[in-house]
């Protein structure tokens, strides 16, 4: 059985996106991963899933990476999940693009003036105004990410390991104004990055800290694609996402920034005016075990870093398949399929780090070779300027042509020149510029040539 048959029929709008990618000659697994990535960024942070009753809940924040060469339609495939999934009126859903780790908390939050009872600002203190609870990170090219990060003092890798975390985001460490600290559970950040696999080092690199493992990874190539051109779908794309869970109020989300987190609310639960309510979704008692498995790998020290967030992965993309269906309770089914998800990342991430590392083979190859061509260039630059040298020198020291002893000559030379005076001397005596002899007391003697 093909991929069609094993995941993309599963579901309505699998095949959907099966047959719409197919007619616009995009790969169906990165569309489907762009898909619900982005239905994670217009989900309410408040939304949450726990793996088992002995868990936390989780955010379903994910990062998905585009990977392909060059042309292969990473943006596209992001153009087209924007367009199939668009953000419902009054959606307050914000795309970005980072340059620094700052910028992100930013997004979600705007420092405003306080004011005292009478409506004057106060003096040296300000307010949090919520600006959005959801944002999406568009990064159609790798290498735009690593020139952020690589700025002296960037954020951007620490709010990255954060967000997919759902710790506390921002800092405190500059003047009132910029003070922004979003408690978990306050915002919805999730990522989407085209990753070229010669420039995936950016993810790779970084793999002891774990940003690699935080990825799902989706081919932006189709092999398989036919060469005649399928016929696009006629019909909607069949998910509303109008019928996305409602979130909390701005007014609920800046008392949460206020107090600092959830249990720190004074009532935390429906009615509650102050209180920040989490909608939670639960699992199938069922996958205990695999989950209790990853958890002891993890622990005992055992799991691949690459693959120590996997069943955290696993859990956010089931729960997105069963909102794609409209439930908040995930079944056998959603989990089969975000198995089988992973099990596609798995393979794309393999083969991205394995062409990465013949990529870094076949540059250090090439510099190897550039430099044994420049030596030897080098070489036959001294070995020339040698001949010339061994001729000058013959012509002054020896007039009368009676011969001059090779220990003589070497010392005249450069150290460089000596390194290549075997050479030199006997491409000389070749061409018939010099002529050599035994010497009385051992050794060569040389004389130019009189003919």
């Amino acid at each position: 059985m093909g991929d069609y048959e094993e995941f993309f029929k599963r579901r309505a709008w699998l095949d959907y996106a099966y047959r719409y990618a197919r007619s616009l000659r995009m790969s169906p697994w990165g569309l489907a991963g762009v898909l619900l990535a982005r239905v994670s960024a217009l989900t309410p942070p408040n939304v949450v899933a726990r793996l088992t009753d002995g868990d936390l809940a989780m955010s379903l924040n994910v990062n998905l990476a585009l990977v392909g060469p060059t042309g292969s339609g990473k943006g596209k495939a992001m153009a087209q999940g924007r367009h199939l999934v668009p953000a419902p009126p009054l959606s307050t859903l914000a795309e970005v693009k980072p340059k620094t780790g700052e910028s992100i908390p930013a997004r979600f939050v705007a420092k405003m003036p306080a004011t005292d009872g009478d409506g004057k600002q106060v003096k040296g203190e300000y307010e949090d105004k919520v600006v959005t609870d959801r944002a999406m990170v568009f990064v159609p090219e790798i290498v735009t990410m690593r020139a952020a990060m690589s700025r002296q003092g960037s954020t951007l890798l620490p709010v990255l390991l954060e967000a997919f975390s759902n710790e506390p985001m921002g800092d405190d460490t500059k003047g009132k104004q910029y003070q922004i600290k979003l408690p978990p559970y306050s915002y919805r950040l999730s990522s989407v990055v085209g990753v070229q696999p010669n420039n995936s080092g950016t993810l790779f690199n970084e793999a002891q800290t774990g940003l690699a493992g935080r990825f799902a990874y989706m081919p932006s190539i189709d092999p398989d694609m036919p060469e005649e051109r399928p016929a696009k779908p006629l019909d909607r794309f069949p998910f509303d996402p109008t019928a996305l869970p409602e979130g909390n109020s701005f007014a609920q989300l800046e008392a949460l920034i206020r107090f600092g987190g959830v249990e720190n609310m004074p009532y935390n639960g429906p009615g509650s005016r102050e209180g920040y309510p989490l909608a939670v979704m639960t699992f199938p008692e069922s996958v205990a075990g695999d989950v209790d498995a990853a958890q002891r790998l993890s622990v005992q020290g055992k799991a691949d870093p690459l693959d120590a967030h996997r069943i955290e992965l696993v859990g956010r993309f089931a729960a997105l398949f069963a909102i794609m269906e409209g439930r908040t309770t995930v079944d056998m089914a959603d989990w089969t399929l975000a198995l089988a998800f992973m099990d596609k990342s798995d393979a794309t991430r393999a083969k991205c780090a394995a062409q990465r590392k013949q990529s870094d083979v076949d540059c250090q190859a090439d510099a190897i070779a550039v430099k044994r061509e420049a030596e030897e260039q080098a070489d036959r630059s001294i070995i020339g300027r040698t001949e010339t040298r061994l001729l000058e020198l013959l012509d002054t020291l020896d007039p009368a042509r009676e011969g001059v002893a090779s220990k003589t000559l070497k010392l005249k030379l450069s150290k460089p020149q000596r390194r290549v005076y075997e050479d030199a001397i006997n491409t000389l005596i070749e061409r018939g510029d010099i002529d050599h002899r035994d010497g009385p007391y051992g050794g060569e003697i040389f004389s130019l040539s009189v003919f």
